[in-house]
């Protein structure tokens, strides 16, 4: 009768797991070796977060440079517009210090349906804030060409010289450089308004379509987005802003951004040509178009005279 002998089940099979266990803890060991050496994948970041929800524009203006109308710039009649919460205004158009056209200013304390000349002193004027009906800010040159900023507490009775100028502002002499506390910087286009977010932010529209912003008080500037036939913008933060661009027939349609300026939503068109000022406070926007003075409360989706 042939001998039997029983299998050492129990040894056999430790030793298979720990074979097993040795083969999978090498490959494991050679995946990770990969993946940290390997070039990282490309990821898509998000665009810059907002405050706001950002709706999907229901028509977004066609981003073609051949969309974009030939646009001659006049800086001299130009003109700037703030408004302030408790319905402080203040307005002026730009002038120029050394020729035949010199600045006018207007305030109010009603939202503009009430408007009185002010007297700055200067024979052109580049900047305005409005924080209130009584205090407000200007930015501009005296009768000798000098840059001066100015300020009042009596609603424009009286103004008074600041040792520094903090309010960013166009140039003078040159439309493609712009001035703020930290003193001067290029945008890099033709810079048809300005926009002042904080003492170190701020935002241009250009006359190419471009808008331009900085974070660093000028040092660097970046493309942020484009609105075809562009004419002022408007910031309340560093990604919702307001502008009045030439579109579909309109020559002051009024647009909305969420994201800084990438994307643009068409609201309500202002009869009138041309667009030239833009403002807006925590509850309302107005805008001044062919001279006259208009007032949104729905962010720009219909319009009414301000008077």
């Amino acid at each position: 009768m042939a001998a039997t002998y029983d299998r050492p089940v129990g040894k056999y099979a430790v030793r298979l797991a720990l074979a097993a266990f040795l083969i999978a803890d090498l490959a494991l060991v050679v995946a990770v070796y990969r993946h940290v050496n390997a070039d990282p994948a490309s990821v898509a970041l998000p665009s810059p977060a907002s405050a706001d929800a950002d709706p999907k524009p229901t028509e977004e203006p066609a981003k073609d440079e051949e969309n974009q109308d030939a646009f001659e710039f006049n800086p001299v009649q130009s003109h700037v517009l703030s408004l302030a919460n408790d319905g402080g205004l203040l307005a002026a158009r730009r002038g120029q210090c050394d020729g035949k056209t010199t600045a006018e200013v207007q305030a109010s304390d009603d939202y503009g349906k009430s408007l009185r000349k002010v007297d700055t002193g200067l024979t052109e004027v580049v900047a305005v804030q409005a924080d209130s009906s009584s205090d407000m800010t200007v930015v501009g040159a005296d009768e000798s060409c000098q840059l001066r900023q100015r300020t009042t507490t009596d609603g424009g009775s009286t103004w008074l010289d600041e040792f520094t100028i903090t309010l960013w502002h166009p140039d003078l002499k040159d439309d493609k450089v712009v001035g703020s506390g930290a003193g001067t910087s290029k945008p890099g286009c033709t810079v048809t308004s300005t926009n002042q977010v904080s003492d170190t932010l701020a935002r241009v529209s250009c006359d190419d379509g471009v808008i331009i912003g900085t974070g660093d008080g000028g040092s660097s500037w970046v493309d942020l987005g484009r609105l075809d036939n562009v004419r002022v913008t408007t910031y309340a933060s560093p990604s919702k802003a307001y502008a009045l661009a030439k579109y579909q027939g309109c020559a002051a349609n009024a647009f909305v951004t969420r994201d800084g300026g990438r994307s643009w939503t068409p609201g309500g068109c202002i009869s009138g040509d041309p667009a030239q000022a833009l403002a807006q406070s925590s509850d309302r926007l107005m805008a001044q178009v062919d001279g006259k003075l208009y007032v949104s409360r729905d962010e720009g989706a219909s319009w009414s005279p301000a008077s």
